[in-house]
């Protein structure tokens, strides 16, 4: 590479800079994060870590689309997530309460 094409690449991609890949590992930290694939079954499943970050990541959305807005109900169910929660957790204790008295009885 000239310093022609270096200016030009520099110009379009941006300046040069190190990106470290992956995470580091504590000392102490058990095996190594990626695929985990069953001897026996054969089955393949993601780490956590890298189910975090597949979820994460917009890697596998379509070049050049933009993502779609959320449907209405899953909007609606994001909005009162919080009351919906509360009126679960209050008709599981009432649920217990009933079948305590039941059971008392």
């Amino acid at each position: 590479m000239d310093d022609t094409d270096a200016f030009f690449t520099q110009t379009v991609v941006g300046t040069p800079f190190t990106v470290m890949l992956g995470r580091r590992r504590a000392p102490g930290t058990p095996g190594a994060e990626g695929i985990a694939i069953g001897l026996r079954t054969g089955e393949s499943v993601l780490t956590r870590m890298w189910q975090d970050w597949v979820v994460l990541s917009h890697a596998d959305d379509p070049v050049g689309q933009p993502r779609r807005r959320p449907s209405r109900v899953r909007r609606v169910l994001e909005r009162h997530a919080l009351w919906l929660a509360v009126l679960g957790m209050g008709s599981f204790l009432v649920s217990l309460a009933l079948w305590g008295a039941m059971l008392w009885t």
